[in-house]
């Protein structure tokens, strides 16, 4: 039903255009004068504004040409550094960079999908029941953009995120809440050749809080990670101050709660040890989301998986995505599974095979939504 050639041209044009967090405006334009020429009213947000970004979410809307209730497809613009200047080619079955950037088929493979997906049921004219899109910005900031979506402008309660590594064909039903913690250590500066026992190394609180925490792999359901620590300064002067920044994920709250405490303790308790102190902020980035394998867009999607002879399978992951904001605030939705593989490196690829899957279960979906 799809076309092949046009989806890989159209995956290709899209990567090309340069779209990291916050600097979307030239995919948006572009996505917007496609959604247009396909029939949907678009309208863009203030998130770029809030911010400061180049461009907002954007907002289509097509009303429906047959029964169904309202469907939601949603996919974010951004793409993870180095993500400037991609030069997308064919290698065999896949579609590579040119190995100096990602490809960005996280998630431009998504874009491309649902444009494709939409272009074939138009051109068959094809019943179908009303339907929304969201394109985000800012989604690899911790999902930034979506959290600046006033999700009561959406009807759809029936959702579809494309937006996650596997092969097409799984459904991600449950996901985890995330919590970053941003601290300051505080020292006391001293000449380091002079005087050094008259300082107090706020790297070293640092360092002694880090060696303390349980890290990395926690449990099945929880991690916890280090991202960075930096202080500036020279080496003949003692520092007096260090930044770390760090992160916290579970599938479960309450063990969520548990590892985060745990952190802070180790902070605090360094910090205070030896004379020093430490500032932390903890930032919620989003919510835990588990749905039942009941609800609407899970059977929606196995429905149509199972038509087109997917591996459907229903899976728990370890990342966030815009599915945790629109659960939180009522929207059942499940994320879809890409194909793309190596996301997040410069060796990212996606098989052509897995791409037009990827389309033909987007029409799946809608043609089910409609028959439902």
């Amino acid at each position: 039903m799809i076309d092949r050639e046009r989806l890989d041209a159209r995956f290709m044009e899209l990567c090309a255009i340069d779209a990291e967090p916050t600097g979307e405006r030239l995919l948006a334009d572009r996505l917007t004068t496609l959604l247009t020429e396909l029939g949907f009213t678009v309208q863009e947000d203030d998130a770029g504004e809030k911010i400061g970004g180049s461009a907002g979410n954007l907002l289509a809307r097509l009303a429906g040409s047959g029964p169904g209730e309202p469907l939601l497809f949603s996919c974010h613009m951004d793409r993870v550094a180095p993500g400037i200047g991609i030069k997308p080619r064919c290698d065999g079955e896949y579609i590579v960079s040119d190995g100096t950037t990602v490809l960005g088929a996280d998630d431009v493979s998504g874009l491309a999908a649902v444009l494709e997906g939409l272009t074939a049921i138009r051109e068959r004219q094809l019943p179908h029941p009303p339907i929304e899109i969201v394109f985000t910005v800012a989604e690899e900031l911790a999902l930034l953009g979506s959290r600046h979506f006033a999700t009561e402008r959406l009807t759809a309660r029936c959702g579809f995120i494309l937006d996650a590594s596997g092969p097409v064909g799984e459904i991600v039903v449950q996901a985890p809440e995330q919590v970053k913690i941003n601290a300051v250590f505080h020292g006391r500066s001293a000449h380091a050749g002079f005087a050094p026992e008259q300082g107090l190394s706020a790297i070293q609180l640092a360092a002694t809080a880090i060696g303390r925490m349980t890290l990395l792999r926690i449990d099945a359901e929880t991690t916890a990670n280090i991202g960075s620590i930096h202080a500036a300064g020279p080496t003949n002067i003692v520092a007096d101050r260090c930044e770390l920044q760090a992160e916290a994920r579970s599938l479960d709250p309450a063990k969520l709660q548990a590892q985060v405490a745990g952190m802070l303790d180790a902070m605090e308790g360094a910090a205070k040890e030896q004379g020093g102190w430490v500032d932390i902020n903890l930032v919620s980035c989003y919510q835990a989301y588990r749905l039942a394998e009941e609800a609407a867009p899970v059977q929606r999607a196995a429905r149509a998986g199972r038509r087109l002879g997917l591996p459907v399978r229903c899976k728990a992951t370890g990342g966030g995505s815009d599915a945790n904001i629109f659960n939180h605030r009522g929207i059942p939705t499940v994320v879809l599974s890409c194909g793309y593989e190596k996301v997040h490196t410069t060796e990212e690829r996606i098989s052509r095979q897995q791409l037009a899957l990827l389309a033909e279960w987007v029409v799946a979906i809608i043609a089910d939504g409609a028959e439902s």
